[in-house]
């Protein structure tokens, strides 16, 4: 059962820990996440464990994929 789209938003990075061998050493794209833990542009499973709020993001980090795109507050 999935929680309403009424929660608070919320931006992480993909969930990388089924990789052998993440690569740990460079900043990633941050998405803005669903209530299912998948990103609103739907294309990575996201790390709920370390989330942020999305207003921190900054903009050069930002997912510009649609679904993020749209979901990203306005500066």
């Amino acid at each position: 059962m999935t929680q309403p789209e009424t929660e608070e938003p919320w931006a992480a990075q993909r969930d990388a820990s089924w990789y052998d061998r993440p690569n740990v050493r460079t900043n990633k794209v941050v998405h803005v996440g669903r209530p299912d833990s998948w990103s609103r542009c739907g294309r990575s499973f996201l790390d709920d464990e370390m989330t942020w709020d999305p207003q921190g993001v900054s903009e050069s980090l930002r997912c510009r994929s649609n679904g993020c795109r749209q979901a990203w507050p306005a500066p």
